[in-house]
């Protein structure tokens, strides 16, 4: 079996397809696992912080409680 040369194909085409192929990105799995554990971090902060003001607000209502 022999291995089909793109001789007929012209440089120009082949540049071409170089320079419009740049602006995709390649399929990068370490990049993508990164992208989903920060998307994570950033929902476990914002419930963290949810978190943090309802045990405040509950703090303040005992605390107002106490003092009446």
């Amino acid at each position: 079996m022999t291995a089909k040369n793109n001789d007929d194909i012209p440089d120009d085409d082949i540049i071409e397809y170089d320079m419009s192929q740049r602006g995709n990105q390649v399929d990068d799995p370490l990049a993508t696992v990164k992208t989903m554990r920060l998307e994570q971090l950033a929902v476990c902060r914002l419930k963290a912080e949810k978190e943090m003001q309802v045990m405040e607000c509950n703090a303040k209502k005992n605390k107002a409680e106490v003092e009446e």
